[in-house]
């Protein structure tokens, strides 16, 4: 399937990648890898987003380069770690006008929507597999450069919590030891996206986790960001990511929840991180969401303790 993938790129004169909405490091590293190295070989190609990309994220080789949309009919549309075509959000426009489409990612709830679909959800993430494609990619035409690993090692270290879910494997690893023999810094990005945190982050994260909650003999905790948290901090819904490993990563909690308010009243963004013994995916689920084992997310609507009961009657299901 990935020899398909290369030869259909390589014969495609225009092409686009998407990545989800609210973009995280792998959806990002994995589209703007392909889009450099397509760069590479002199093709037309052009990335799309319906969000806004984060600050600490705007500086990725190529995020500048980024689209909401177009009238564009491409001869191939390329999806980046989307489980379903919902994730491309107003996107969705432009992948469904191509003439031929592939789907690339991780998540083991992935709909198989795309022509081609190359779906491993064992990989830690999207650039793990994107690696793959690059490497046949560069047998062919030369392509990979420093910006790709660069951009690669970056959405492999934030969506594996730098190494440590249980996703990550010894291809993991091997991918990983490969893309560091390139002028990447690997530690800068691990400093940079793993550690490093601004003063006001660091204000919204002590005063929330201050408010946390647990129940089942503190198996389950729970964390809200409400409106009120962001304007006391002068931060916003873009800088939660990270902070519920704070909980999970206590002794005896087995599911971590982030109940986060967004712009439209009684309306929440839902993240669940979960030990091994628990699937996350199955807790997301039962809210029409999805994700792997130990990581997924979700959409609910209602008043905030109706929400915070029906979170806890389907993780109470899933214990």
């Amino acid at each position: 399937m990935i020899e398909k993938l290369v030869k259909s790129m390589l014969s495609a004169s225009s092409l686009a990648i998407i990545s989800h909405i609210n973009p995280d490091g792998d959806t990002l590293g994995s589209s703007l890898a392909l889009y450099n190295a397509l760069k590479n070989l002199n093709k037309n190609v052009q990335v799309f987003c319906e969000s806004n990309i984060k600050k600490e994220m705007s500086d990725l080789a190529g995020a500048g380069n980024y689209q909401t949309g177009s009238c564009e009919k491409f001869d191939m549309v390329i999806a980046c770690d989307c489980a379903d075509l919902g994730r491309l959000g107003e996107c969705v426009s432009v992948f469904d006008k191509a003439r031929l489409t592939a789907n690339i990612d991780h998540h083991k709830t992935n709909t198989r929507y795309a022509n081609i679909n190359i779906v491993r959800g064992d990989a830690s993430s999207t650039c793990e597999i994107m690696y793959d494609i690059l490497a046949e990619l560069d047998t062919k035409q030369k392509c990979f450069d420093d910006t790709v690993a660069k951009l690669l090692y970056t959405g492999m270290v934030t969506d594996s919590g730098g190494f440590s879910f249980s996703n990550v494997s010894a291809n993991t690893h091997l991918v990983a030891s490969k893309l560091i023999q390139y002028n990447i810094e690997a530690s800068k990005i691990c400093e940079k996206y793993l550690k490093s945190i601004s003063m006001n982050k660091f204000k919204l994260k002590n005063r929330v986790l201050d408010k946390a909650r647990f129940f089942e003999d503190n198996r389950v905790g729970i964390i809200h960001f409400c409106r009120e948290d962001f304007e006391a901090t002068g931060t916003s819904e873009d800088q939660t990511e990270g902070i519920i490993n704070n909980i999970r990563d206590i002794d005896g909690v087995d599911v971590a929840i982030a109940i986060t308010d967004t712009k439209n009243e009684n309306s929440f963004k839902i993240s669940i991180r979960t030990a091994d013994c628990v699937d996350a995916a199955a807790i997301a689920g039962v809210f029409g969401g999805g994700g792997h084992q130990c990581a997924a997310g979700c959409r609910a609507n209602g008043f905030y303790e109706d929400v915070k009961d029906k979170l806890l009657k389907a993780t109470r299901d899933n214990l």
